[in-house]
């Protein structure tokens, strides 16, 4: 079974796994592109809310800037950026 899965009889496990893996891969990829070109694609109305290309988004104008998602971001990478230079 050795000499099919890594092509070679004389292969070490590593290689075994690593040609199992990409074996794995290469019949994912097939069986995905397969079922996709094979399946109608769903109509945008049942897409809706469930995709985010599909979704109306909400307004955050409204909101405080405390509230907001892009605050919330910039506090996280500055914190992160301060940690990265005191444990560097």
């Amino acid at each position: 079974m050795l000499a099919y899965i890594a092509l070679s009889s004389h292969a070490k496990d590593m290689a075994e796994n690593m040609y199992r893996a990409l074996w794995s891969w290469l019949i994912c990829v097939t069986v995905t592109v397969v079922v996709s070109l094979l399946t109608r694609p769903k109509p945008v109305e049942e897409l809706t809310g469930l995709v985010y290309g599909c979704t109306v988004l909400p307004s955050e104008g409204h909101l405080p800037l405390w509230k907001r998602p892009i605050f919330w971001a910039v506090i996280s990478a500055a914190l992160f950026l301060i940690l990265q230079m005191i444990f560097w």
